[in-house]
């Protein structure tokens, strides 16, 4: 099967048990095919599987119990979404989806163990090995953004599929990027800043765990937050601008200090809250002068 490496990551109740079975029965798979046992496919990670490609891997599959037999209620429908996941984000960048796959097997069925390492070997093969850049390992989300951006080919900009962890605040037009959401965001995943007479509000889906903090916050004032899927770019790139809001400029000093969303709701001035300070000082100072 030439030098093309496949890792599989079977469950122990079933995948692992059949494959067990199957060399038991001296049936054989590819060599080239390594098997990792887990206890449960519903624990595998989508930064598993693209750090397996990033790291030397050409294809990839996950292995679990039979459709409604799992041994852990739903953890291989669980799988099940986290693989086609993957399959769309790979297909994002330009990388074959077939590189991965899910099987389901029961503990007696080595058969179809040795059929599901035949395949995916064959899809390795046919496919070629993937082209790797360096990759480090730093936490799940992090790790799945490096290894993508590693084995990347090309990028298409979509909305990927919502799954536990992949959720990420998406602003509306009603947004006055008052900050609320920064202030709120336990992860840092969110910061503000303001250059050019313009505050922008800008999102690391990296830091992002979908805690849902920031909506909460918003929900108290405009209701301009929801959760939603995370696209493709916002993955690959450490900082995206969300939100971009020009300044309104103190009739006084001249300085750009608000946004025109946050004064209509608040009905303040067009003033700073330092001329508007020091304007209130002198009103007192002459008033006490005509005392």
């Amino acid at each position: 099967m030439g030098r093309s490496t496949i890792v599989g990551f079977c469950c122990n109740e079933c995948a692992y048990a059949a494959a067990d079975l199957a060399g038991s029965t001296h049936r054989t798979h590819p060599s080239n095919v390594l098997v990792v046992r887990i206890p449960c496919s519903g624990i595998v990670d989508p930064a598993w599987l693209l750090y397996s490609l990033a790291k030397g891997a050409d294809a990839v599959f996950v292995a679990g119990c039979r459709k409604g037999e799992c041994h852990y209620v739903d953890g291989n429908f669980k799988a099940e979404k986290r693989v086609q996941f993957v399959k769309e984000i790979l297909e994002a960048v330009g990388i074959e989806p077939e590189r991965v796959e899910m099987f389901f097997m029961a503990s007696s069925e080595p058969y179809k163990f040795v059929a599901a390492a035949e395949e995916m070997a064959s899809r390795a093969e046919r496919l070629g090995p993937l082209e790797r850049r360096s990759v480090e390992r730093d936490g799940k989300k992090v790790t799945l953004a490096r290894a993508l951006a590693a084995i990347a080919r090309e990028i298409r900009d979509v909305e990927l599929p919502e799954i536990p962890g992949f959720q990420v605040p998406v602003f509306s037009e009603e947004c006055v990027a008052c900050g609320a959401c920064v202030e709120a965001c336990p992860e840092g995943a969110l910061r503000i800043s303001e250059s050019d007479a313009k505050r922008r509000i800008e999102l690391s889906a990296r830091l992002c765990t979908g805690c849902g903090a920031c909506v909460e916050a918003c929900n108290e004032l405009e209701k301009a937050l929801t959760l939603g899927g995370v696209r493709v770019r916002e993955l690959l790139e450490e900082w995206v601008v969300k939100v971009e809001r020009p300044l309104v400029r103190c009739e006084v000093c001249g300085r750009p200090f608000a946004t025109e969303g946050e004064l209509s709701r608040a009905g303040a001035p067009r003033v700073c809250p330092s001329c508007k300070e020091r304007l209130s000082a002198g009103a007192i100072a002459m008033g006490r002068v005509r005392r």
